[in-house]
């Protein structure tokens, strides 16, 4: 499909110039666009954008950003030159930086490569409308990455959070990659590691791929770097160490080989995908692989914590781990439980050997619930049974019923599925681990923490009341040092009381406690209203928020997963008719602005600004999600402009109200595995959008 035309902008080198100005170096720009660095200069100048420097971080650690900013806007070839990549790199970070190939569309848009010499003689007229246009908005420093500052300083001595079991977390602001190799994108510096300590985590984790950090027999130079990896692993457990805090890795094995491979190891070969099949682990030699090369991390980084896994979904690893109607023959005569079962077995086998201390955790993603049982039934090696909490348990929203799969904070856990598979494992003497997402979840993502601070200590409790001692709080999301992990800690602690909750806000936040108490009261029963379903987390607007821009015409193009919203209203509201998709968006953000207006010229301290800021900023994502929705609706049923300038003013305040938040605090707009949703830029951008949209309807 062609690209989505950008028509506030009048060419398309005037939008390169935009999206990337100051994020990439001026001479890879011209290089792009095949255009005088001068005149690049003067382009910029004339649309207002400054001539301050070249921030790195964005090619760093904001690379997903400039990826989806000019997916629609460059070719194949214009996006490896504009990051400085190899096509190869690329490739790789759109198959294995979480999944960014689908969070694209697993399509790349057909483009032509902007050039400067189709621009139009008249340019420096054209950029210098834009520019009068930009000079009437708000003006707001680009404050990217600037977060970072108070996490790579010194470490402040802390005082850790007491409490029961395992509390453990993903990095804030990891980057993926080749961490343990790369030691610049360090994702757990000291500074990080102390503050999640003073909010009671005692566990972070990291991915890890046994090929990377022991020797694969099978192919040697798959595992170049392993020594150095490892020399990383030990610092990162070393340095941890020294604030009580285990690091773990998550481990997806065996990784499923080329065809090359299986050329040279035809036995090995399972279960086939495209281009790539499994290695098969009902052969002996896979299964001796994946024992010692545990073996060998944990005798190798002898002080690593533990390991947890996921043996279904994810990266094709087993031969049943993507199809439970596998074509292997060896697998198919097995049951999927005892395969599962199996390489859940041989890993903590291994890593047992090595550590008899290692936790072993074996995660119920993924599996069946029909054999679910089987599996833990089946574990061997006193594995820790994680299930992610809330799947399964039922909603009733503005009258629709559904079901939850994960990621929600509206729906406190556990369900059913959860607890009937805890009641095995402690039947068998093994551990209770639970998956919970208590900063942030796909509802609402571009926030450090969601100020609904009931819901997470009414989900505490309950799984505290199910017996469960252990707690993974977040995904890839949700990993930051905030108050609602030290909450977490509190109320899951064994000696925690009936006022846990306000002895927390008492100490947190002191004269204002009780006023932050009535308004997170307001948030939590607004955010009831939330219109879940996992399809409206992945491919609703409510992520991207008011970033995302508002089309004339209908595009054409389908929501992809935490990637681009379009104008796609079907897919954003996927189980809900559109009138109570519509409507359930309203009665959130009514109930939130009464939360609001309670701490309406109000002062506190910084923990009281920051929950104010927070809260404010969750009101713009949702206000714009309702927006888009109804501009959708009356777009497409011929409204009058009566009926849609209304809309683009309403979108235009939440627009500047956001870009006003966004300047007090660099976190808003920014999670890990996805980069910044947004920076000033982007948000400006979407001010020109509505100004062209308003004036094609005046004209």
């Amino acid at each position: 499909m062609r690209s989505v035309a950008l028509p506030h902008f009048p060419h398309p080198c005037l939008a390169v110039v935009w999206r990337n100005w100051n994020r990439v170096p001026v001479a890879r720009l011209a290089r792009v666009l095949q255009a005088p660095e001068a005149e690049l200069k003067e382009a910029a100048g004339l649309m207002g954008l400054d001539g301050g420097a070249c921030d790195g971080r964005w090619l760093s650690r904001g690379y997903l950003t400039l990826i989806r900013s000019n997916w629609h806007l460059l070719t194949y070839e214009g996006l490896t030159e504009l990051l400085g990549i190899t096509r190869k790199k690329l490739d790789f970070i759109l198959k294995e930086d979480d999944f960014m190939w689908v969070k694209l569309g697993r399509q790349k848009p057909e483009t032509e490569p902007p050039l400067w010499k189709d621009l139009p003689e008249q340019w420096r007229r054209q950029a210098q409308a834009v520019g009068q246009k930009v000079m009437s908005f708000p003006q707001y420093r680009e404050n990217a990455f600037d977060f970072l500052d108070a996490f790579y300083g010194p470490a402040q001595p802390v005082d850790p959070v007491a409490g029961g079991g395992l509390r453990m977390v993903y990095s804030y602001f990891a980057v993926y990659g080749d961490p343990l190799m790369d030691r610049e994108i360090d994702p757990y510096p000291e500074a990080l590691l102390a503050q999640y300590a003073a909010q009671g985590v005692n566990g972070i984790w990291l991915q890890g791929i046994l090929y990377q950090l022991t020797p694969f027999p099978f192919a040697p130079e798959l595992s170049s770097g392993w020594e150095k990896r490892i020399e990383g692993l030990r610092a990162l457990i070393e340095r941890a160490g020294r604030y009580g805090i285990g690091v773990y890795l998550y481990l997806n094995e065996p990784r499923c080989m080329d065809e090359a491979f299986f050329r040279a190891y035809p036995q090995l070969k399972g279960y086939v995908e495209g281009d790539e099949a499994a290695m098969c682990t009902s052969r002996a030699e896979v299964k001796a692989y994946l024992e010692h090369a545990a073996y060998a991390l944990f005798s190798s980084a002898p002080g690593l914590a533990g390991f947890f896994t996921i043996t279904m979904s994810e990266n094709l690893t087993h031969c049943y781990s993507h199809n439970l109607d596998t074509t292997c023959p060896a697998c198919a005569a097995r049951s999927p439980a005892e395969v599962v079962a199996e390489v859940n077995n041989l890993l903590a086998r291994g890593a047992r050997r090595a550590n008899p201390e290692a936790r072993c955790i074996a995660w119920n993603w993924g599996w069946n619930e029909e054999w679910a049982g089987q599996v833990v039934a089946a574990l061997s090696e006193g594995q820790s049974v994680m299930c992610t909490s809330e799947t399964g348990l039922p909603t009733h929203v503005g009258g629709v019923r559904g079901s939850v799969i994960d990621y929600t904070i509206s729906n406190p856990g556990p369900g059913e599925p959860a607890q009937r598979l805890w009641q095995l494992a402690r039947k068998a003497g093994l551990p209770a681990c639970a998956k919970v997402q208590f900063n942030n979840s796909w509802e609402m993502s571009a926030v450090p923490y969601l100020p609904v601070f009931d819901l997470v200590a009414q989900h505490a409790r309950q799984l505290k009341a199910c017996g469960v001692e252990h707690v993974m709080l977040s995904w890839t999301l949700g990993g930051a040092p905030t108050p609602m992990l030290k909450l977490a800690a509190r109320m899951l602690d064994a000696q925690a009381g009936e006022s846990a909750l306000q002895d927390f806000l008492e100490e947190e936040y002191g004269a204002q406690a009780g006023l932050v108490n009535r308004a997170q009261q307001l948030f939590s029963e607004a955010f009831r209203q939330f219109p879940f379903d996992v399809g409206v987390l992945y491919l609703g607007p409510q992520n991207y928020g008011p970033m995302s821009l508002l089309y004339p015409e209908p595009t054409g193009w389908k929501a992809t997963m935490i990637g681009f919203p379009y104008d796609d209203l079907k897919g954003w509201r996927s189980i809900y008719p559109e009138d109570i998709f519509e409507r359930q968006f309203g009665l959130l953000c009514e109930k939130w602005r009464q939360g609001l207006a309670l701490l309406e010229g109000e002062k506190g301290g910084a923990a009281f600004e920051e929950f104010v800021r927070m809260a404010h900023t969750c009101l713009c994502h949702f206000s714009s999600a309702l927006n888009q929705i109804r501009y959708v609706r009356a777009r497409d049923a011929g409204a009058p402009k009566e009926v849609l300038l209304p809309l683009l003013e309403e979108e235009r305040r939440t627009t500047q109200a956001l870009m006003a938040l966004r300047a007090a605090d660099s976190r808003l707009g920014f999670e890990a595995s996805n980069h910044y949703y947004y920076g000033q830029r982007e948000l400006m951008e979407k001010l020109l959008n509505l100004w062209d949209l308003q004036a094609r309807l005046e004209a």
